[in-house]
This record gives C-alpha cells, sequence and structure tokens, in this order.
C-alpha cells in the first residue's frame, strides 16, 4: 500500500510485513511508525530505538518525474540539441524500398539497354529499305510523267510528227531533271546501308551492357530477401542468359 508521511506528504510503498517498524523520512527525517492505519509519527519511550529497517523506496511524484518523462536537451555552447537530426538518405531510400531495392534498378537499366539496342538494327534495316524505296519512288513518278506527254486519245501509230517530237521532248528534259535526283537517292541509300551496318558494333557493346545489368539484378534478387518465385524467375533468365553467350560465343547456332 501507499502512505504519505504526515509531515512533508512523501509518499512511501509500505508491505503488511513492514507493520512495527520504525523509520525516518527522507525528505523532513521524521521519525515515522508504520501501523496498520499507514505512517504515523513515532513519539518514542526514550528506549534506544532498534535499529531501522530498510526504507523502502519512496513513490516521489514531483518535477523529477516530469523531467524523466520530457526528452532532455543538451547544451551545446548557446544552442540546445533538440535530440537526433533527420537522415538526409532516408528519402532516398524510402524511394529505393518502394521500387524494390537496388535489385530492381539494376534489372530495369539492363531491360531498357538491351530493349533499346535490339530495336536499333531493326530499325536501322527499316531505314535502308526507306532509302531504298525513295529510289524506286522517283523512277515511278519518271515513268508517270512521261506516260502523261503522250497525246490523249491517240494511238502510237496515230502521232504526228509533231506530237513524236513533243513526246521526245518532254522526255529528254524529264530524264535530265530526275537522273540527277534517282542518282542522289541511289548514294543516299548506299551510304545509309553501310552506316546501318558500322552501326552494329556499338549495338553490340550496348547489348553487352544491357545483359550485365541484367545478370547483376538477377545476382541481386538471388542474394537479398526476395519472394520465392522472384527467385526463381531471377534463376531462369540468368541460366538462359549463361547458355546464349555459351552457344554464341561457342560457335553453336543460336535461335534468332
Amino acid at each position: 500500500m501507499n502512505t504519505a508521511c504526515p509531515t512533508c506528504g512523501a509518499v512511501y510503498n509500505v508491505a503488511a510485513k513492514d507493520i512495527g517498524r520504525k523509520l525516518k523520512c527522507k525528505k523532513c527525517s521524521t521519525a515515522l511508525k508504520v501501523t496498520e492505519d499507514g505512517l504515523e509519527l513515532d513519539g518514542g519511550t526514550g528506549a534506544s530505538d532498534p535499529k531501522p529497517a530498510p526504507v523502502p523506496a519512496a513513490v516521489e511524484e514531483d518535477e523529477e518525474d516530469e523531467e524523466d518523462e520530457a526528452p532532455r536537451r543538451k547544451k551545446t555552447g548557446k544552442s540546445y540539441d533538440r535530440g537526433p537530426r533527420p537522415n538526409p538518405f532516408a528519402a532516398i531510400n524510402g524511394a529505393l524500398t518502394a521500387v524494390g531495392g537496388i535489385p530492381t534498378l539494376l534489372f530495369g537499366f539492363g531491360v531498357f539497354l538491351v530493349i533499346v539496342f535490339t530495336s536499333f538494327p531493326i530499325i536501322g534495316t527499316a531505314g535502308t529499305e526507306r532509302a531504298n524505296a525513295n529510289v524506286e519512288k522517283l523512277t515511278n513518278e519518271l515513268k508517270v510523267k512521261k506516260d502523261a506527254l503522250a497525246p490523249k486519245n491517240k494511238k502510237p501509230s496515230d502521232w504526228s510528227d509533231a506530237d513524236r517530237k513533243a513526246v521526245q521532248e518532254g522526255a529528254e528534259k524529264l530524264d535530265e531533271e530526275y537522273s540527277k535526283r534517282i542518282k542522289e537517292a541511289a548514294l543516299s541509300a548506299e551510304s545509309t546501308k553501310i552506316d546501318n551496318r558500322r552501326d552494329v558494333w556499338y549495338e553490340m557493346y550496348g547489348l553487352m551492357f544491357g545483359f550485365l545489368f541484367v545478370a547483376f539484378g538477377c545476382i541481386g534478387y538471388l542474394r537479398t530477401e526476395q519472394p520465392l518465385v522472384l527467385k526463381i524467375v531471377a534463376a531462369v533468365i540468368l541460366c538462359f542468359m549463361m547458355m546464349m553467350m555459351f552457344m554464341k560465343f561457342g560457335g553453336c547456332s543460336v535461335p534468332k
């Protein structure tokens, strides 16, 4: 039970086994005696008091308790330390956790490189075909314009000398006009084809780095705490890439 000192009000925790014991208040040093009703003043009989029993720990409900509950501030010079400072990398760590961590970043960047540099040869081939189609387009335009020179509603056998001369002169002008354009288009198509063949060297480097990032991402999934399904998928992708590399550089036929 809790009882207070009659003089100063300090609260002590005493038990039934402490009844009859005498003690002194820690705050006011008043002689006290434990009775059934709690702590009372010990009037004394003049006889030597028995050795006081160990004083129970006082339950101090004062300002010290309030100070213990509140976070203490350490004084540093003229300023006060208001506790731990925020971690500047907390936002970065939160963003990494949201996207799945570093393995996901490596895997995603590797997939991006693989997709981009795998698409480049296809785009290059389409560019070469487009350049060749430009030559065919100009050739077809020349043919259409030559056909338009012929007199309407007349067969070639019915043409007069003036008609034949007009058609011939018009055809020569068209040949002169389009020959230069067709030649430039053919040279442009050949140049595009050569450039695309040269770009394969860069595209292979891009694919290499892309597969490396994908491999590092798969290894990261296998070495960290991840769901079992994700680890299985990462292991399958990693094994498939290694098999493809061995087949490619070992001289085996690789499916395209």
